[in-house]
């Protein structure tokens, strides 16, 4: 599999690093004699490697926790974990730290999930998402575009069983309450295999306080109305690679979406920029994300 070869091959960065110490502390006083072109390659060659380690081993496994206030008419304060992509690039055991970091914080309501939860998983996937059965708020969640059958084959209904064995509330085109709080949440469907079913939301009205947790921001550009109170999503993964001014080439969405908090004609959009990666296991700029969400 050619993730898992990146994915190891990744490690030769360390020794190449080490290399690289080695031969300017042995050559550092004959560099000043050699051609400007070559010294500004070696240069250039350090930063990246220096680069490339911080963003492969050091940021990806950072997880920072990020309060964000958002006026919606009612109250609540939910957690918003998405893109965790467990499989190539990450494991049970990093799902383990997001869990304890979550049973951190005091008075939570619920935990949403705006899907991609897989990414070439292999194994047993209830074990797999296990930890997520500690938390201690209900927890709801929606499949995104690597979770469905058009980019993983047989994945779809296996990991919605594994999410149901977990005590996770699936949500496809449907709804569910918090508890206690007469807050809905609508779970729709993936944009990618066009299965949010973004009519659902005519069955609310603005005195409804509802929330809609959609993979993709873009399900928001179907949208007819601003019933929604608030709509959650996540699948940028804010650039991933955030290098000034070319990152947002790279975000997978046809509106104009990064992450954080959005006012548009249809309501209010909040796209968190996830834990996970794709592609290649690195991430720069924007390290693994819990949002908290406080509702007023």
């Amino acid at each position: 599999m050619e993730h898992l070869f990146i994915f190891y091959l990744s490690y030769l960065s360390l020794p190449f690093f080490v290399f690289l110490c080695y031969f300017f502390r042995k050559n550092y006083k004959n560099l000043y004699k050699k051609n400007y072109k070559k010294k500004i390659l070696l240069i250039l060659c350090f930063l990246g490697t220096i680069f490339f380690i911080y963003a492969r081993f050091i940021e990806r496994n950072i997880i920072v926790t990020q309060n964000i206030k958002i006026k919606t008419g009612f109250f609540a304060k939910v957690i918003v974990i998405a893109d965790t992509h467990l499989g190539v690039y990450k494991d049970r055991n990093f799902l383990k730290k997001v869990v304890n970091k979550i049973n951190e914080q005091k008075n939570i309501d619920a935990v949403l999930i705006p899907g991609d939860l897989v990414d070439y998983p292999y194994g047993d996937l209830a074990t797999l998402f296990s930890p997520l059965k500690n938390l201690r708020a209900p927890v709801y969640a929606v499949l995104g575009n690597h979770d469905s059958e058009k980019s993983e084959p047989f994945v779809q209904k296996q990991l919605q069983e594994a999410l149901e064995t977990n005590g996770i509330i699936f949500l496809n085109n449907t709804y569910s309450v918090i508890p206690n709080k007469n807050i809905i949440i609508l779970g729709l469907g993936d944009n990618f295999t066009n299965q949010d079913d973004v009519a659902k939301i005519e069955e609310y009205n603005t005195q409804d306080n509802l929330i809609v947790l959609a993979h993709n921001p873009d399900t928001t550009l179907k949208y007819k109305n601003s019933i929604p109170d608030i709509t959650i999503s996540g699948h940028t993964h804010g650039g991933q690679i955030r290098i000034p001014f070319l990152y947002k080439f790279f975000i997978p969405c046809e509106g104009n979406f990064d992450q954080g908090l959005y006012n548009t004609l249809t309501g209010k959009i909040f796209v968190t920029s996830g834990l996970g990666e794709i592609g290649l296991p690195l991430r720069f700029g924007i390290p693994p994300a819990i949002d908290i969400l406080e509702f007023y």
